[in-house]
This record gives structure tokens, sequence and C-alpha cells, in this order.
């Protein structure tokens, strides 16, 4: 029986059938494109960087880390 919440998340019953290794191998695939979306996203932005200041320094540059109070931090 399917309730009205997952009607409302999988109004198409895509997934009602599917087993939890089908769903977790799905999972999977998602956030491995999410990684892969965000990755291209750093690339292009530094990509675009470059071009608009090609003295810019990249020492230290990450996808991993952040800016905290001016500094890069991991």
């Amino acid at each position: 029986v399917i309730e009205d919440r997952e009607k409302e998340l999988d109004p198409q019953g895509e997934y009602a059938s599917s087993s939890r290794v089908v769903l977790i191998a799905k999972i999977q695939e998602l956030e491995s494109n999410m990684v892969a979306a965000a990755a291209f996203s750093f690339t292009n932005a530094v990509a675009q960087l470059r071009v608009l200041n090609p003295s810019l320094v990249e020492e230290g540059l990450d996808e991993e880390k952040e800016v905290r109070d001016g500094a890069i931090v991991t």
C-alpha cells in the first residue's frame, strides 16, 4: 500500500517496487553526479579567474577548502 507521502515524493511510482539495493545504487549515482558537477563548477570558476586575472596566485587553491575570516582553511 502506497501512502499519500510516498505518492507525493514518487508520483509515477518509479521507486515503489524497487529493492533497497537498487535505491542505494541510485543514491550513490546521484551523489557521484553531484560531486562531478561541483568539481566541474570549481574548475570552470578557476578557468574564468585565470582569463580575467592572468597573474592570479593559485597556490593553496583547493575545492575542498573554504574561506574563513579572510584566510583559506580546510
